[in-house]
């Protein structure tokens, strides 16, 4: 084979290569973007709030999520039997979500959240899966496991039945405060009526005198 005409091919291979090489960085580029601005929903335990665990729906994408349903492995029941998960947004999902917003329900304390875990023998928690679309209605799933029972052992459950203790005592103290202004209310009706009645008393006296 001629020499010239290796060399041609050879440059055309190359020339080939170094496209294949710019098509596979350009998607790569793309497919890196849209990523990044795909919308990401997840269901969340929030353990930050005062008193209560909560459940937390979140977008944590850089982009809008549409037609938003969810599916679990397991009740999310408070002590009191409420199914969290029978929320109108969790039976029948959610129409459209904003990038980096949520939606919070709250759960129960943390202690009773623990117990009806181990009662109902989800010692494994529950996994949400989330399903969703992009505004350019392409199709996503998510799936978040939620375990507050890895809390064990770390302080967390000694910290929040202190606090629910502390909250006790206030709530106690609240009720005795009112307790003590009512009596207060009282007393002072019971002064004014005894000094109406004295008032009452003198003007009649008076009067017959």
């Amino acid at each position: 084979m001629d020499i010239g005409v290796i060399a041609q091919i050879l440059s055309s291979l190359a020339t080939f290569v170094v496209a294949t090489g710019i098509l596979y960085q350009g998607r790569q580029a793309r497919k890196a973007r849209d990523d990044q601005d795909r919308p990401q929903i997840i269901v969340d335990a929030d353990y930050t709030g005062r008193f209560t665990t909560n459940i937390v729906v979140r977008n944590i994408g850089n982009g809008a999520a549409k037609d938003i349903s969810f599916e679990f492995s397991g009740p999310i029941q408070t002590t009191s039997g409420q199914n969290v998960t029978e929320m109108p947004y969790f039976e029948h999902g959610i129409n459209f979500m904003a990038p980096q917003t949520d939606l919070v329900a709250v759960w129960d304390s943390y202690q009773n959240v623990v117990q009806n875990l181990r009662d109902k023998g989800l010692t494994q928690g529950i996994t949400i899966t989330s399903k969703y679309r992009d505004l350019n209605g392409e199709y996503y799933e998510t799936d978040w496991t939620i375990n507050p029972l890895l809390l064990e052992g770390s302080g967390y459950s000694e910290y929040k039945g202190y606090e629910d203790q502390v909250q006790a005592l206030e709530d106690q103290a609240r009720a005795l405060e009112k307790i003590s202004e009512s009596i207060r209310e009282a007393v002072d009706q019971l002064h004014e009526d005894g000094r109406g009645s004295a008032e009452t008393t003198r003007q009649q006296q008076s009067t017959t005198g």
